[in-house]
């Protein structure tokens, strides 16, 4: 282009003090601030190179003492104004200034100061009214010091010291003159007291109790014994010695009663399992004793007893149960022998037995038949892989049945007929081949079907053929386009037509115009057809005198000014 008819405009303006970001190397005028700005050479920020601002700055320097202005030398070197801040090198002041501390609590004389002198002062504390130096407190007194925010103390006074203390127990008050001596002492009861130095010029009071007091641990007291009523606390007790009881009450759980070589009991009836309101334990007596072959090795006791089973509500005799019973006994473990006793007969007008038998576990067989009502079968043998099933009487075996399935049918047979007895067994079956199964049977209601035709649905009808259509043969040229398509019911194609392509727009990927300006530049228009510019003016030199750019809404010129915009 040429630069004698082109205009080259920057960025520029009127109302902003400094542009928010330029390209590096892009220039940018606010004419609010008068100040000239170039983007720096990263192009993430700007700098200022000048402006009116500046050059107004410069001419206006002056060597008078004006304020808001650069200082320029007079011709003969000076200026005028006035300096702030420290100086590296000063003779004298002009007139003398003065030092002094006055006021609060520390006070000093004034100190002349021109410069050229140092400055020393000589403070002291100023004194407190009222206050004396000395020593405040003694044995019989102690000191109340006032202290004040700057931390002076401000005032002593003094307080004497009581002589006596008060003492007071349980029961009685006494006071105590100072330098006499506090005793504690035992009752005489059961409690002792006695005092032994600590080492570090004090003492220690220990007060205890002597072998007439319940304690939880006596292996420091020895033998206690009580010759009056007793009432221990709730917590377990362990009695590890003799205990001589004439009356003994104990509520709560007593877990072990051990080294006791006579237990003599003048109640006539034991009462057990007191709580067994829910019937969960088994009921009797159980004792231990050492397994045979281990006398005298305390590790292979068993136990032996006679207890109610809760489970079955009977009396049992048991021996060689290894686990110690609690609640319950084991009398599934391997090596458990036991007999149950059976009430026989009971009389219904007072409740009494009136008679027992011992069944043994281990002896019960088929030889003599245990009846129905006992428990039983009331049958002495069953025939060997036989169901056995109650008769009215006895328990019998049932003849096995003769039918047996153990044939092949074919894949197109089924299932005709089937007999089944009494008990619910087969007895007998029988099958039948398949054929002509409607569509409710889940099957296609046909016996054939014409090779490569579509077969349809008709509802609980047979399935339907449908014939094929006519074939299609379409072809199309590099200009043409396929405009219809029939299809049938089916979903098949049975037509299609096509027709030579013109006038595309720009959704079916065309210009959306048939023809543009020679020499005109196109450009994109969204969804509408494709724009263009006009030409460029006639050259009249040898080079270009337009340039191509665009409008504030986007759209391409030629111009002939080259501007950068506002800010």
């Amino acid at each position: 282009m040429a630069a004698s008819n082109t205009i080259i405009q920057i960025k520029r303006s009127s109302t902003t003090t400094i542009p928010s970001g330029l390209k590096a190397g892009e220039l940018a005028y606010s004419y609010l601030s008068n100040t000239l700005f170039l983007g720096n050479s990263t192009g993430t920020g700007v700098v200022n190179v000048g402006g009116l601002l500046y050059t107004q700055t410069i001419d206006n320097a002056t060597s008078a003492n004006t304020g808001n202005t650069l200082v320029k030398r007079a011709s003969d070197g000076s200026f005028a104004g006035q300096l702030y801040g420290t100086a590296n090198l000063a003779i004298a002041t002009v007139s003398n200034n003065t030092f002094q501390i006055s006021g609060g609590d520390i006070t000093a004389s004034a100190q002349y100061f021109q410069g050229n002198n140092n400055v020393t002062l000589n403070a002291s504390l100023n004194t407190i009214a009222g206050l004396t130096p000395g020593y405040y407190g003694n044995p019989t007194s102690i000191p109340t010091i006032q202290i004040g925010a700057n931390g002076r103390i401000l005032s002593v006074t003094t307080n004497t010291i009581s002589s006596s203390i008060v003492v007071s127990g349980n029961s009685g008050t006494s006071t105590l003159q100072t330098g006499n001596v506090l005793s504690i002492v035992g009752n005489g009861t059961g409690i002792v007291a006695t005092e032994t130095a600590n080492g570090s010029g004090g003492a220690n009071v220990v007060i205890s109790t002597d072998n007439t007091i319940a304690r939880t641990n006596t292996s420091a007291v020895g033998t206690q014994v009580f010759n009056t009523d007793l009432s221990l606390p709730t917590n377990n007790m362990s009695i590890g010695g003799t205990l001589s009881v004439t009356n003994l009450n104990v509520s709560g759980n007593v877990i072990q009663y051990n080294a006791t070589s006579t237990l003599n009991v003048g109640d006539p009836i034991i009462y057990l399992a007191a709580n067994n309101t829910g019937n969960l334990v088994d009921i009797g007596l159980v004792g231990h004793f050492i397994g045979a072959g281990h006398s005298g090795d305390t590790t292979h006791y068993q136990h032996t007893g006679f207890v109610r089973d809760y489970n079955d509500n009977k009396w049992k005799l048991f021996s060689n149960v290894s686990t110690e019973p609690t609640t319950t006994v084991n009398f599934a473990e391997a090596n458990t022998v036991y007999d149950v006793i059976k009430v026989g007969g009971v009389d219904a007008s007072n409740g009494a037995i009136t008679s027992v038998s011992s069944i043994s576990a281990g002896s019960l067989s088929l030889t003599t038949p245990l009846g129905i009502s006992s428990g039983g079968t009331n049958g002495s043998s069953f025939t060997n892989n036989q169901i056995t099933y109650y008769n009215g009487t006895s328990i019998v075996s049932l003849a096995n049945s003769t039918y047996s399935n153990t044939g092949t049918y074919g894949t197109n047979s089924t299932l005709a007929g089937l007999t089944v007895d009494g008990f619910g067994r087969v007895t007998a079956a029988s099958w039948q081949p398949i054929s002509g199964l409607t569509v409710p049977q889940g099957g296609t209601g046909q016996s054939s079907f014409t090779s490569g035709q579509i077969i349809v649905g008709s509802g609980t009808n047979g399935l339907a053929q449908l014939a094929n259509t006519g074939a299609i043969n379409f072809t199309q040229t590099s200009n043409t386009t396929i405009t219809s398509v029939t299809v049938d019911a089916y979903g098949r194609t049975t037509s299609i037509s096509g027709s030579a392509i013109s006038g595309l727009t720009v959704g079916q990927g065309g210009t959306g115009v048939s023809s543009f300006t020679t020499n005109g530049i196109t450009y994109g228009n969204g969804t509408g057809p494709l724009q263009v510019t006009s030409a460029a003016g006639s050259s009249d030199q040898t080079w270009s005198n337009q340039i191509l750019t665009v409008t504030n809404s986007g759209v391409p010129v030629w111009s002939t000014t080259m501007d950068g915009g506002t800010f």
